[in-house]
């Protein structure tokens, strides 16, 4: 699960909270590949109301995943085929559509862990189904720097880590919505705290953001607060 809340665009200039949560199952194993089921759920509420920003949504189907782990970085590539329902709370549309997304997540810790770093992506149809018909690719890359950490005192409470990091998302879709359409490039300070299974990050950043439907840019500092937490299928 996870929980992402603050600024992300600075054209919008708005405050969004959006939050995921999702449990699966693993059936079956072979080839380094699992096999198995998920039901989630993602919802996000914003401060300007703007109808791609209030949503909830909910998708159960079945996965196919291939974790890897080597001492360069770790990571998964998965690819879902689900059923996925809808609403939008701004214009009051509800839907429901067969949907189909592949994914990948990567995470490195050079140098001893001073340069943390990660990327994900998603090429997705259905992924929203009041956008029928849609195919949306996004591409995210993170590349951070560790300034300060907590010194360990043989003490087990997790040690917090000031890092300042850059960042690039890049997002197309094939029906031209406006809100799909964008890079945005940036960089700023964090503070973040690993723990075993979970992660906490508060910090600020300088984006700079281009909409290319209509064309305009943008850029402004923005805040964010998120947290992660994850836990093991059974086997």
């Amino acid at each position: 699960m996870w929980v992402d809340s603050g600024g992300s665009s600075p054209l919008e200039k708005d405050f969004a909270a959006r939050f995921f949560i999702e449990q699966g199952v693993v059936v079956r194993t072979f080839a380094g590949f699992d096999v198995g089921a998920f039901v989630n759920t993602t919802d996000s509420m914003d401060q300007k109301s703007y109808d791609w920003n209030r949503f909830a949504r909910g998708t159960g189907g079945i996965k196919l995943v291939r974790t890897f782990n080597n001492k360069y970085f770790g990571g998964l590539v998965r690819g879902d085929v689900g059923y996925t329902v809808e609403h939008r709370f701004v214009s009051g549309t509800s839907a429901a559509a067969p949907s189909f997304d592949i994914n990948y997540w990567i995470g490195w810790q050079p140098m001893q862990g001073r340069m943390p770093g990660s990327s994900w992506g998603i090429a997705a149809l259905n992924i929203s189904p009041t956008e029928l018909h849609n195919t949306l690719f996004n591409d995210f890359v993170k590349q951070g720097v560790v300034l300060w950490k907590e010194k360990d005192h043989g003490m087990s409470h997790p040690k917090p880590e000031l890092i300042s990091f850059a960042q690039v998302t890049l997002s197309k879709d094939m029906l031209g919505y406006d809100w799909n359409n964008f890079t945005r490039e940036g960089g700023g300070l964090e503070i973040m705290v690993p723990t075993e299974h979970s992660t906490y990050e508060i910090g600020t950043m300088y984006l700079y953001e281009t909409r290319t439907v209509i064309p305009r840019s943008a850029a402004g500092v923005e805040f964010f607060i998120r947290f992660w937490h994850g836990w093991q299928d059974s086997h």
